[in-house]
């Protein structure tokens, strides 16, 4: 049989349509949600004592409390701590997450088989589906954040290149000071003006992206510039899109502020000794892990509803 073919898809993944259990907890998914709830915490808190040394450090490089401080670098050790922890991060904490997204929407899949006639049911497969949401995510942020990061950068070094030509031209008396400053001004300023465009563009390509990892899922076969067109076109074409961004906003506004409060009133010893505030972190954990996947299938009907109406409005 046609691995394309509908009839297929409809049985390739799961026999039976899942029940409503399974919509929210997916049997195969449940033992890594268990993982990640419990090493989420632990990630956040061992992050906090282990980035603090490098905050105390960038403050003490940038404004020194002596004026004649000699400079120093930062202890090879603490760097490569660093570079272990977010390699273990990224594959305990991202991939997890990812994973878990994939299973989730394998089950949705089952509800929503076609947006349209002319369109492939929804065919999301573990291994495929995981390699192309990996693909998408790191595409998608190369692609709207790429521009801003290189702006920022390239703003950064003409702003210290502009700093240490003065300090030589200034030594040597080769241009005045009113010169030295209005050169560099304008220079960084023409810097900061495109790096704030970029930083808006970015910001408006990632609303715009935003169901493409609904797309990576489903359909794991496309390329990542397929997907990133695709999420494009249908970012609007559904009236619900219009509560999921903002509620989307609220979310990560809501997730930044309970890692700040979890990072300064907790300490990751409260979590070794077990101690009574384990449970107010637990508790914030779970109603957060539950939020988020409550927008996540909302995002998948928000998907499946604007491809509906594209292919209706454009594809008869």
């Amino acid at each position: 049989m046609n691995s394309w073919d509908p009839s297929f898809h409809k049985t390739s993944t799961l026999q039976a349509k899942p029940t409503w259990v399974e919509v929210f907890m997916p049997v195969s998914a449940f033992p890594l949600l268990l993982v990640l709830f419990l090493i989420l915490p632990i990630f956040l808190l061992a992050a906090e004592s282990l980035l603090s040394p490098v905050l105390d450090y960038i403050k003490a490089l940038l404004i020194p409390v002596n004026v004649g401080m000699a400079y120093t670098t930062m202890p090879l050790i603490l760097i490569f701590k660093i570079i272990i922890f977010s390699f273990f991060a990224f594959t305990g904490v991202g991939m997890l997450l990812l994973k878990i997204s994939c299973l989730y929407h394998e089950v949705w899949s089952h509800f929503f088989h076609q947006p349209h006639p002319k369109h492939t049911v929804y065919h999301p497969n573990q291994q495929d589906s995981m390699v192309a949401l990996f693909n998408w995510s790191l595409f998608r942020w190369y692609k709207v954040l790429g521009p801003f990061a290189g702006w920022f950068v390239l703003t950064v070094l003409a702003g210290a290149f502009s700093f240490w030509l003065f300090d030589i031209f200034t030594s040597f008396g080769v241009f005045s000071f009113q010169l030295e400053v209005t050169f560099g001004f304008f220079v960084v300023s023409i810097l900061s003006f495109l790096t704030v465009i970029a930083f808006f563009k970015g910001i408006w390509g990632v609303v715009t992206t935003a169901l493409g990892d609904v797309v990576a899922i489903t359909e794991p076969e496309k390329a990542t510039q397929v997907v990133f067109e695709r999420a494009q076109k249908v970012a609007f074409k559904s009236p619900l899109s219009l509560f999921l961004y903002p509620l989307y906003l609220l979310f990560y506004l809501a997730v930044i502020t309970e890692a700040i409060l979890l990072v300064t009133q907790f300490d990751i010893s409260d979590l070794l000794s077990f101690n009574g505030s384990i449970l107010t972190i637990y508790g914030i954990e779970f109603i957060t892990l539950t939020v988020f996947f409550l927008l996540s299938a909302m995002k998948f009907m928000t998907y499946h509803d604007a491809l509906g109406r594209y292919y209706q409005r454009y594809i008869q």
